[in-house]
């Protein structure tokens, strides 16, 4: 009956709010309602509360089974909200002076505000707002973390500062010093928003609609008798992906992106050095090696592709060079500069953490389980190759940047450490109240990445900045330790994860009495059976077609032919399986390039490459005559090789006969580079006739590289039979001759003589 009065009392408190303006519990005005969530004013009755609550939970238990059917992101943004209001200024927090709501000092909150819209803004005050009634619970929690601007309800306190005008564009900083005692937070313990609201004029005038705002939580432990005991554990795993697309030379693409990323203050440096930050056991970090190859060659001037390091006198050190190499300007010597020491930082980070090693390229491992199995073992050869070089140890890992894995690619992992996200799981266990951190299938224990913590904090801000992230973290830890949830939660932050510039003390705050950090990816003690993993049948269209992987394992074994042929390992056949694998990761998808403006650069890039080693391999040529006759059993005949290409090359000689015909040859030809080198090889025949002989040219190991055409050896015993019938007719013409001559002379003594 309670239930039933609050769910008809409802709209009409919405609409009494609209009209006479709820008010706020320490400030002037109140932000617009659009939705009472969780953080309703403190005055709305108990009953109301909490239909309220029930409504929430069930609506964002429908969500969530259906983000576990259709999601193709880690984690759902959905809400019950329409689209939120875009808002004319954007604020941002950059500095918060305390992780938790304190009990007698100031909070003092920093950060700027940008005029977003195309006219100017006046007479901006800016002001610190908090809410009266704390999130109690994981689940009200959550909601609020996916909850839009127009949804949350903030007072603002009497605390705020004036910005006078603010042009198109741009920007002004703030800073707020709100006491304790005007913070117009209780004593209640649990999880309250703190935000900063800015109003200001317009032409079309001023209202008190909040014109731009930003929010995050701050948590309130209680006094000590109602702390929590146990302490809620953390898994944080920061990743290291990026696009690593390569252009038809070689060059990596957008290196423009690559430079700012690696750059300090860019997304790359940033996660690293969130990571650098961490005490050893606290945070793992989840590597695609392509990453750290692309920071080398960015290091390196990010150079076009070439035959790798000259080996012989004659060899052209920058033959392979393109016609566009020019000396680096500054921007690209600063850019060196900048990717060498993002490699230091890594590599000595990478020594202290534990590393999540994933295939070469970050390859789509869904795509490749069903066309291409081959692919993930070249992958992980490649990974292990980058990081052997390093001398970083590392776990070879599965994590799948939307979260979403086919038993296929699954039941391949082949030991290697599998992570999918919770919006994978059967709805059961995706809506229970503490998502497991594991769970089992088979034999198969698959490790699950927290969906909703891996959003970090509340929007408008990127939940995955450092504030946000670390004020969500201890805002969870506290519920739920209070609700006794003490199984670690997986927090796998997004591919594209940009914490921030600003993360001094992140892992410091977060080193409290209800929350411990873990680096050891350490799952519940009980991983709940299941039978499979949920994978959307949409997902199959979304993978790397077969198409793709075919023209990706053509490159590589042109790769791999033509690193055999060059005297010494340059490298040329693993740069060849590289490319091709970064041409077939989840970031070179149709639907990934083409929010990126990419469509169908990947496709093109990879055909270009498989045309620059084609044209290469062209460059050697075999010629041999098409009929040899000997002169006796064996004899010699020559085989002319030519290297058009600007290294040397070492070639070896395998024949294929019919029969009755042996071919010697030198076990290794070498051949300068942009030369040709003349061959005599040696025919000897055991059986009478003509043979049919190929010779196969191979790489030194012996791995076919190129055959001849067929040659037709005739042996010496064809030779004698011609000559024995050359012999007999010369017989017979002798014979006819004697023969004749006698005739001649018999005619004559018959002739009688004449008497004088």
């Amino acid at each position: 009956m309670i239930r039933l009065l609050a769910a008809l009392l409802a709209p009409l408190v919405v609409i009494a709010g609209l009209v006479l303006g709820l008010p706020s519990h320490h400030g002037e005005e109140l932000q617009r309602v659009v939705g009472i969530q969780a953080d309703a004013p403190q005055e709305a009755p108990a009953a109301l509360r909490e239909a309220l609550a029930d409504s929430r939970s069930s609506t964002r238990s429908a969500l969530r089974s259906t983000a576990a059917r259709t999601t193709a992101t880690t984690a759902s943004s959905t809400t019950d909200s329409a689209t939120p209001t875009t808002l004319p200024l954007g604020v941002t927090m950059t500095g918060l002076s305390t992780a938790v709501v304190p009990k007698d000092k100031a909070v003092i909150v920093r950060g700027r505000v940008v005029n977003d819209s195309a006219e100017t803004w006046t007479d901006i005050n800016v002001y610190a707002c908090t809410s009266g009634v704390p999130i109690t619970s994981s689940h009200e929690l959550d909601h609020a973390a996916q909850a839009t601007t127009d949804d949350v309800v903030c007072g603002r306190t009497a605390v705020f500062t004036t910005i006078d005008s603010l042009a198109p564009g741009a920007s002004a900083a703030y800073r707020l010093k709100v006491d304790r005692d005007r913070l117009g937070i209780g004593d209640r313990p649990g999880v309250y928003w703190f935000g900063v609201q800015a109003l200001g004029s317009s032409a079309e005038g001023r209202d008190s609609v909040a014109d731009g705002t930003v929010r995050t939580f701050l948590p309130q432990v209680g006094d000590t008798a109602v702390r929590p005991f146990d302490r809620a554990a953390f898994s944080l795993v920061l990743p290291i992906r990026a696009r690593t697309l390569h252009t038809a030379d070689g060059r990596l693409a957008n290196a423009d992106t690559w430079a700012r990323d690696l750059a300090p203050q860019g997304r790359l440096s940033n996660v690293l050095a969130l990571a650098a930050s961490a005490p050893a056991g606290d945070a793992t970090l989840l590597v695609d090696p392509a990453v750290v190859e692309a920071a080398r060659q960015i290091a390196a001037g990010n150079p076009a592709r070439d035959l790798g390091t000259a080996t012989h006198a004659t060899d052209d050190a920058s033959a392979d060079a393109t016609s566009d190499d020019a000396p680096q300007d500054d921007a690209g010597k600063a850019a060196a500069a900048d990717a060498e020491s993002w490699l230091r930082t890594f590599t000595t980070v990478a020594k202290r953490l534990p590393v999540l090693a994933l295939p070469y390229g970050d390859l789509d491992v869904a795509g490749a389980s069903h066309h291409d199995t081959r692919a993930l073992t070249r992958a992980r050869q490649e990974s292990d190759a980058v990081f052997a070089d390093l001398d970083v140890a590392t776990t070879p890992a599965i994590v799948p940047p939307n979260g979403l894995l086919p038993a296929e690619a699954r039941t391949q992992a082949d030991g290697a450490t599998v992570i999918v996200s919770s919006t994978a799981l059967p709805e059961d266990l995706a809506e229970a109240d503490a998502v497991p951190s594991a769970v089992t299938i088979g034999d198969q224990r698959v490790l699950v990445a927290n969906s909703s913590l891996a959003l970090g904090g509340p929007g408008p801000t990127d939940g995955s900045q450092a504030l946000a992230l670390r004020q969500r973290l201890l805002a969870e830890g506290l519920l739920r330790s209070g609700e006794g949830a003490v199984d670690p939660a997986l927090v796998v932050l997004p591919h594209d994860a940009d914490p921030g510039p600003r993360i001094t003390h992140f892992f410091d705050q977060l080193d409290r009495p209800f929350v411990r950090m873990s680096g050891s990816l350490t799952a519940s003690a009980t991983a709940p059976a299941i039978d499979e993993l949920a994978y959307p049948a949409g997902q199959l269209d979304r993978e790397i077609p077969r198409s793709t992987f075919a023209e990706s394992d053509h490159l590589t074994d042109l790769g791999q032919t033509l690193d055999r042929i060059l005297p010494r390992n340059d490298g040329v056949g693993s740069a060849a399986a590289r490319e091709a694998l970064s041409a077939t990761s989840y970031f070179a998808r149709d639907s990934s390039l083409a929010a990126a403006g990419l469509q169908g650069t990947a496709t093109a890039n990879l055909g270009g490459a498989v045309s620059w080693f084609a044209d290469r391999l062209a460059s050697v040529d075999v010629a041999v005559p098409r009929f040899v006759i000997l002169g006796s059993t064996e004899g010699p005949f020559a085989m002319t090789v030519t290297n058009d290409l600007t290294r040397s090359i070492r070639l070896g000689i395998r024949a294929t006969t019919s029969g009755g015909l042996d071919i010697r040859a030198p076990r290794t030809i070498d051949v300068p580079a942009s030369s040709s080198r003349t061959v005599n090889l040696v025919a000897k025949t055991t059986e009478p006739g003509v043979h049919s002989l190929v010779l196969v040219v191979t790489d030194e190991d012996g791995h076919p590289i190129r055959k001849s055409q067929d040659i037709s050896i005739r042996s010496r015993d064809v030779g004698w039979v011609i000559w024995l019938i050359m012999g007999g007719g010369a017989t017979l013409l002798f014979a006819a001759i004697v023969m004749r001559w006698r005739k001649r002379l018999r005619a004559r003594s018959a002739v009688p003589k004449e008497t004088p």
